[in-house]
């Protein structure tokens, strides 16, 4: 089992498939009034529903699981897994005290930390979280023609194992990258079909009432793409804003190549399943921690480091503009682009989560200065490169060109009655996430990547 910060984006992503695509429209609260600053709650109300909306389950804080996880036998029985294997530890941070336990071996340090990481639970500001069901998800895939389509770089993967490991917890069993499929060999393309004579796949395609055909199909699919494009328009893009022709190419972003037709032909109905198949297909999408002055080495230097990032935003809102392009007109698709997750630099010096996201947005302020304090020489300015920075503000150019991609649309379907293509949706965890600096995979060594949580409240906890 992969635990990972991801599973906790992965309850609230799946819970707004499931709202959005499953279940009836529940009447609608007013908008709370948001700190525009903070993208907290101001005027907390009681919720008239037990469950959070979808644009609501993401807005919350980090509180003490109750009753807490003592042991990782307790931890382990309450993740059982027939079809895969139980964590079994999680990488300590260094010189801490882990409390009054004796710690006698490297692997007790690291169970005590995974209780630490493990014992909290997310809440939203309204309302709870539904329980997360893995059948009524299957069923719901199992509607759609092209089923779930992850698309993204290292932290997409986390998603993407944190989905395997829950399907798997459910018993749920698959076969993987059959030669029937189309990239079926490729290294970057997982993907998962139901098996079609296990007792509960017959159940969820009876539950779906869909025909067998669907099962040739992917339920799952990964597709491990860093930057969304290739190097052929990140040249075109960085040529523009004063690369050179003659750069050498070294990078190995991991490629899909064409991925966009997968994606369109995934999604299309077929002919013998109309009327069952019905649903749309959904693509969760992102692409953020590459797209750096680090990576995109091609650009020349500027005299600051401010006019030196103006232009990798720029090189991002060419990309933007290239994808929204190319698969905003596929019809029967919702896309759901997921914020980039923020870095914690000297995460290693964190516990516990933040008390609320107030508290983490000021104590994750000056992120650059912070990873610069950390080191000496040239590398201060190597770690300026990383560009955490921009993280957050490449999440509001997709924020903002997503809320003008849903209004044209709404547009379109009040003059004429209809709108095709893509539905498109902004999936926001940036305050979610940035409430966990303790939760990093190895603190003091990565604090971008978060392997070390699993979401309790993802069960109902």
């Amino acid at each position: 089992m992969l635990p990972s910060s991801a599973r906790l984006a992965l309850i609230v992503t799946l819970g707004g498939f499931l709202y959005l695509f499953s279940s009836p429209a529940p009447q609608r609260l007013p908008r709370p009034v948001r700190n525009l600053r903070h993208g907290e709650i101001e005027n907390v109300t009681i919720p008239k529903e037990d469950w959070c909306q979808p644009d609501e389950c993401a807005s919350g804080r980090w509180e003490p699981r109750r009753p807490p996880f003592t042991s990782l036998e307790q931890f382990q029985e309450a993740y059982a897994n027939r079809l895969d294997f139980l964590w079994k530890g999680c990488s300590a941070i260094p010189n801490s005290d882990l409390g009054a336990k004796k710690i006698s071996t490297k692997g007790s340090v690291d169970e005590i930390r995974l209780m630490q990481v493990m014992n909290w639970t997310w809440t939203p500001h309204f309302g709870k979280l539904r329980k997360w069901d893995a059948e009524e998800f299957m069923v719901r895939l199992l509607k759609s023609p092209g089923g779930l389509i992850l698309i993204g770089d290292s932290i997409t993967q986390q998603h993407n194992h944190a989905l395997g490991y829950l399907l798997n917890q459910a018993n749920l069993d698959f076969d993987r990258n059959s030669p029937h499929l189309p990239m079926y060999d490729h290294k970057n393309v997982r993907q998962l079909l139901l098996k079609p004579h296990d007792p509960l796949t017959r159940k969820v395609l009876e539950r779906a009432g869909v025909p067998e055909s669907r099962l040739k199909r992917p339920v799952v699919t990964m597709l491990e793409e860093h930057m969304l494009i290739g190097q052929r328009d990140i040249r075109a893009i960085t040529e523009r804003l004063g690369a050179s022709k003659d750069y050498h190419w070294y990078h190995d972003f991991q490629r899909v190549p064409g991925w966009e037709k997968y994606v369109a032909d995934a999604a299309k109905p077929r002919p013998e399943e109309e009327g069952t198949v019905t649903e749309d297909s959904i693509l969760l999408m992102n692409a953020g921690a590459h797209w750096s002055r680090h990576e995109l080495a091609m650009l020349p230097p500027r005299p600051t480091d401010k006019q030196e990032q103006a232009r990798v935003k720029e090189t991002y809102k060419q990309m933007m503009k290239l994808i929204i392009g190319r698969i905003s007109h596929i019809d029967r698709l919702s896309i759901f682009y997921r914020s980039t997750a923020p870095g914690h630099p000297v995460c290693e010096r964190s516990a516990n989560p933040y008390r609320n996201g107030i508290v983490a947005r000021e104590a994750e302020m000056d992120i650059t200065p912070r990873l610069k304090a950390q080191v000496e020489g040239e590398v201060k300015q190597q770690r300026a490169r990383w560009d955490w920075d921009l993280f957050e503000v490449h999440n509001e150019l997709w924020r903002k060109a997503i809320d003008g991609l849903m209004r044209e649309r709404a547009w379109r379907r009040s003059r004429t009655g209809r709108a095709r293509g893509a539905k498109w949706y902004y999936l926001d965890l940036w305050s979610l996430s940035l409430q966990r600096p303790d939760a990093h995979s190895e603190p003091g060594i990565d604090c971008l990547h978060c392997e070390c949580l699993l979401q309790n409240s993802l069960r109902g906890a």
